[in-house]
């Protein structure tokens, strides 16, 4: 699997050049091999792309993101085919059963809220404030049916901005720099879930008419605190600068706990991906392995 994220900004063409991505502004080229990307996000709304190039970016099911005027994601570029044995998968995923979902969503959730009390650690905020969301954590239930998640949200962010804080809040520029990342994060996780053969928008729980990738978006909720920590550790300063728009998307390469063992951001998808495949198989929760930010060493550019 590739590893490189190329961020495009001010560049005239992206091509083909044998197996080689051809970056060209002006008289200047870059080459970069395919087998080396996961993802390309496109930031330059006059960049030129080849048809040719394209089609080959989703042969070797690279994540291509087409972002607005406002830097967010706009368009992702997904494979017509997918994983060799993309009809298995499908058949297993929609017999999924309602009580499996419901132990799944419950492991998700406490390992957010964990994560989440550990950023809260990590900021030096009230041993109070953390020991209540700590405690949360236990209480969740299968299906989290008592919106446990929604308790500890409230305590979490309030407790690194004023009382007036809400995420829908556009007045905050943390709230756009925390939009970017997870559109980001989100993105990757859905490219990760077609490359499996799976539904993307067929989710655990969260089932959204208009969402295409609900199954990404229950995947990312334990992956939300890295991006909050680099927000809160690393405020932007009045907009979202392309410095700060390039380590955002570097969080991707972020190393964090998984299985006992320090893994990239990316690969932690790739591992919790496939433990979700192996509990639906066999029923066991021990399975199921989900990101600690025990241990979290973010990337430095």
């Amino acid at each position: 699997m590739g590893w490189r994220i190329i961020h495009i900004t001010n560049v005239d063409q992206l091509s083909l050049q044998l197996d080689n991505l051809k970056v060209k502004k002006s008289d200047d080229e870059l080459k970069i091999p395919l087998r080396d990307i996961f993802a390309i996000i496109i930031e330059d709304l006059t960049c030129k792309l080849t048809s040719r190039l394209m089609i080959e970016l989703s042969k070797n099911n690279i994540l291509v993101l087409l972002c607005n005027q406002k830097y967010l994601p706009e368009c992702v570029i997904q494979p017509v085919t997918g994983h060799a044995l993309q009809f298995r998968q499908m058949m297993k995923q929609l017999n999924w059963t309602h009580d499996l979902k419901g132990i799944l969503w419950k492991e998700i959730i406490q390992r957010k809220i964990i994560n989440q009390a550990e950023v809260m650690r990590r900021n030096y905020i009230e041993k109070n404030r953390i020991a209540k969301l700590n405690e949360l954590a236990t209480k969740v239930e299968n299906q989290d049916t008592s919106n446990v998640e929604g308790q500890a949200a409230r305590i979490y962010f309030n407790s690194f901005f004023d009382e007036n804080y809400t995420r829908s809040n556009q007045n905050y520029i943390e709230n756009a720099a925390l939009n970017y990342g997870y559109a980001i994060a989100h993105s990757a996780i859905a490219r990760t879930i077609v490359a499996k053969g799976l539904i993307s928008g067929l989710g655990i729980y969260h089932r959204g008419e208009r969402n295409p990738h609900n199954l990404a978006s229950d995947i990312i909720e334990p992956f939300r605190p890295i991006i909050d920590y680099f927000v809160v550790k690393h405020p932007p300063d009045g907009y979202l600068t392309k410095d700060y728009r390039i380590q955002l998307i570097n969080l991707l390469h972020s190393k964090i706990v998984i299985n006992n063992k320090m893994q990239t951001f990316i690969r932690a998808i790739e591992i919790s991906i496939d433990s979700f495949l192996e509990f639906f198989e066999t029923g066991k929760s021990e399975k199921i392995q989900l990101p600690s930010l025990e241990k979290l060493v973010l990337h430095e550019s």
